[in-house]
């Protein structure tokens, strides 16, 4: 996190690699590539997002990719995602044509594509299928009958063409079909709409439960003292977190974990079910390290995820730093997903988001000054300072807005590779850049804030914090963790930005699963007010079924959800019925 820069000494050593940032930063005075100490001038980071340059011409993008980034051979059958979008940016020459009949003049139009997908290695077909030009999420189902359950991911291809046979598109992917167990814990994301889903000792390794994570970074002196007590972590699983990620000592030798005193502390783990994010933060640019600590913990019945990066970009590490641990762990162990921890605003994103499957963002902007630092007395802009929160703002919706960029990069990425967007979100304050610690309204805030942005998981820095923080998260996560939230929120992809009237500090986002939708809300304002709020609506709602989260007095009239005055920070989760 930001406010680590106090260790300098131990984490500037640990800047390895043959590929190394390309700017003229000292990593000891420097934040995100900016110098933050009055004694050094501004530079220009660099790192900077490319976005590629629309083309004139259409292009047709042909992507495939598996549902689930694993699947086990007890699933017996899986399915793939195909689209085939209309773009000037990624794809091949597309003509909107095909001469379906021999002799034919003017032809068709080219609004329906075939294709086949492959096995590389032996050339087999497993699907010939066809999906509508300018179509995404197409689901093409599979039989498992053609692999053989390995640990190594099979490559495959489509291969794509026009009815005519004249226009060709190509595509290749990765699939990894895994040998089942009766032990530990397999962890899968849906690359359609980023939500988690586990096989565990719970469930008797029999199918798949979602699990929208909700949970801290703990401070190991609290839920893992070396006077060996239960007492922290039993109170932290009883505030309803269901994730947990202790932050390594770096102050021991190995800057790890006690590996005997966290085997009791995970035996419990176990059986709370509460899912261990496992921390490699000073491990994961030494390969052999790396190798010791999975053969300890990969067979861990609560083993979530391996996270590797704490704030790569902001400590300037190697670019091929997180690719490197991010291969190892992949063959490794296939069966848990890899994330890490993004701190900059926009620096060198498609390095250091090459080592991850899921990505968190952590802009802390509660009681920060944006544009001047407190601790180095500079200013903060795009080329100089650090003022605790890189390139924000100093309001609540830097959250949303950092997952906003996170996705908007990984969107204009080639090859369609969708990545889960989670919040670590600031619960902690009283030093360095933070003036004070976050309410809890304001930590709600950001929660609701995180979901309507697409965020499929939340964490927090660092537990504990306050008892009303700890307890208000716990009960806010409780809901996104229920089954009618996550049947939305792992259903399909928020609308975000509905048009509100009334109010601008309103931010509301909608989910439509079936013949109903769901609508998040949260107020930036900090006082109540009374005027009307009216917010638009993507589609006509008939009524509102259930308030799962603050306000009930809101009412729907075709395609208007209105309300009289919000409290400060009001937070509202509601479904509806679609008309």
């Amino acid at each position: 996190m930001g406010f680590l820069k106090s260790w300098p000494a131990a984490l500037v050593g640990l800047l390895i690699g043959t590929e190394t940032v390309a700017f003229n930063s000292d990593p000891s005075v420097s934040w995100c590539g900016k110098p933050y100490m009055s004694s050094v001038a501004a530079v220009d980071p660099g790192g900077q997002f490319q976005f590629p340059t629309p083309q004139a011409n259409p292009l047709l993008y042909v992507t495939v990719q598996p549902r689930y980034s694993i699947f086990l051979e007890s699933d017996g059958s899986g399915s793939f995602i195909v689209d085939a979008t209309i773009s000037h940016i990624f794809g091949q020459s597309f003509k909107n044509v095909s001469y379906d009949t021999p002799g034919q003049e003017k032809g068709n139009p080219f609004t329906t594509m075939d294709f086949e997908i492959f096995i590389e290695e032996s050339g087999q077909l497993l699907v010939s299928n066809s999906v509508p030009v300018n179509s995404t999420g197409n689901l093409i189902g599979f039989s498992f009958s053609s692999f053989k359950p390995r640990t190594q991911p099979y490559a495959i291809s489509v291969y794509g063409t026009s009815p005519d046979g004249q226009q060709s598109y190509t595509a290749s992917t990765q699939i990894y079909i895994l040998p089942s167990r009766s032990y530990g814990s397999a962890v899968k994301i849906d690359n359609l709409y980023g939500g988690l889903y586990v096989q565990n000792a719970l469930n008797s390794w029999k199918g798949w439960y979602g699990i929208f994570p909700n949970g801290g970074y703990a401070d190991g002196g609290y839920v893992s003292p070396s006077n060996f007590s239960l007492t922290g972590l039993d109170t932290y699983a009883s505030q309803d977190f269901n994730t947990i990620n202790i932050v390594p000592d770096g102050g021991l030798p190995d800057q790890s974990y006690p590996t005997a005193s966290l085997s009791q502390y995970w035996d419990r783990m176990d059986e709370l079910n509460l899912f261990n994010i496992y921390d490699m933060r000073f491990a994961f640019m030494n390969s052999t390290r790396i190798s010791e600590q999975v053969a300890l913990w990969q067979n861990r019945t609560t083993l979530l995820m391996w996270y590797t990066a704490d704030e790569p970009d902001g400590w300037m590490y190697a670019l091929n730093s997180t690719k490197l641990a991010y291969d190892q762990l992949r063959e490794l162990d296939p069966y848990h997903p890899v994330s890490l921890v993004l701190n900059c605003q926009n620096f060198f994103y498609s390095n250091y988001a090459s080592g991850a499957d899921i990505i968190f963002e952590d802009a802390y902007p509660v009681a920060i000054n944006a544009t001047w630092s407190i601790p180095w007395g500079t200013p903060c802009n795009l080329t100089y300072g650090d003022c605790g929160c890189d390139n924000c703002v100093g309001e609540l919706e830097d959250v949303s807005t950092r997952l906003d960029d996170i996705q908007s990069y990984q969107a204009n990425l080639p090859g369609r590779v969708s990545k889960p967007t989670w919040s670590v979100l600031q619960i902690f304050g009283e030093q360095d850049y933070w003036k004070s610690i976050p309410s809890v309204a304001e930590v709600e805030n950001m929660m609701m804030l995180s979901v309507n942005h697409n965020a499929k998981g939340i964490t927090y820095w660092i537990y504990p914090s306050t008892d009303a923080v700890n307890v208000g998260s716990g009960q806010l996560g409780k809901v996104f963790q229920s089954a009618p939230s996550m049947a939305f929120i792992f259903g399909t992809n928020a609308i975000k930005g509905l048009p509100v009237q009334g109010e601008p500090l309103v931010d509301a986002s909608a989910w439509i699963v079936g013949n109903q939708m769901m609508i998040g809300v949260a107020s930036g304002e900090y006082i109540d007010f009374s005027s009307q709020i009216t917010i638009m609506l993507p589609t006509s709602a008939a009524s509102v079924a259930e308030v799962l989260y603050g306000d009930s007095s809101w009412t729907v009239t075709g395609n208007k959800l209105t309300k009289s005055g919000l409290m400060g920070l009001e937070v509202d989760l509601l479904v509806l019925n679609l008309s």
